[in-house]
């Protein structure tokens, strides 16, 4: 098997200034489908969040087997997503497993996903990738509620101090209160993924790139959070808006 480059320096990630398109990262599911695959590229896709936890195999053998075959389909960079089930993930697998996934498939990314949350393997995920020169984002999902502001600075320092380049929060958005709250964060702080879930929370999947949110999602083969909308319907709200 063909020892996979290291690509960290491929990824390109500006704010959503105005004249800058967000940066959409195509959401694969199930496992490396060439069909699914094409189709993000097809739809203006910046990168592909591989969500591991959600794959139908995840024997390292044969992931690794995937992993060399989507070199082979698409030159897009690779956000590798091993979600726990605390946070969202699909599939039950053992800290020791995810942290053995991780190390088996972080040659083969640009970026790294890690929960905040997932303390009994964070800092040698992170370590690991920072060895493998890949960036890191440092995440934390609440699909209750949105915390308050003190709540959400916390959190932004603790996963930056754990070793995040860039951090992501996403929360369930129940108010417009909420919705303002996490757009500010986006006024105050930069290096940032900033995703309000559920219905309220849709707008900010289209309006908080402009904002400074670097990374936004759309799901290609199956949704992987409350008000994810598809990539298609991503670049339909974009397109309104001159994008």
């Amino acid at each position: 098997m063909r020892k996979p480059s290291g690509r960290a320096g491929s990824v390109r990630i500006k704010t959503g200034a105005v004249g800058n398109p967000p940066l959409i990262a195509a959401v694969i599911t199930g496992g490396v489908n060439a069909g699914a695959i094409k189709k993000a590229a097809s739809l203006g896709a910046g990168l592909l969040e591989l969500r591991v936890d959600t794959f139908t195999a995840t024997q390292p053998g044969r992931l690794l087997a995937s992993f060399e075959k989507l070199k082979k389909i698409t030159k897009l960079p690779i956000l590798l997503t091993i979600r726990s089930t605390r946070e969202g993930g699909q599939a039950e697998i053992p800290d020791r497993e995810r942290a053995d996934l991780y190390h088996a498939l972080i040659p083969f990314a640009d970026l790294v996903d890690i929960e905040l949350s997932s303390s009994g393997i964070r800092k040698n995920v992170v370590n690991f990738a920072k060895r493998a020169k890949k960036r890191v984002i440092v995440s934390h999902h609440d699909f209750e509620s949105t915390p308050g502001d003190k709540k959400l600075n916390k959190i932004i320092e603790s996963a930056r101090k754990a070793g995040g380049d860039i951090v992501k929060i996403a929360s369930m958005v129940k108010t417009q209160d909420d919705l303002k709250r996490l757009a500010g964060l986006l006024c105050s702080d930069d290096n940032l993924i900033v995703i309000g879930m559920g219905p309220l929370g849709k707008p900010s999947r289209v309006f908080f790139p402009m904002l400074g949110s670097l990374i936004t999602y759309g799901s290609i083969t199956g949704s992987t959070a409350p008000g994810q909308m598809s990539l298609k319907e991503m670049q339909t709200e974009l397109r309104r808006y001159g994008f």
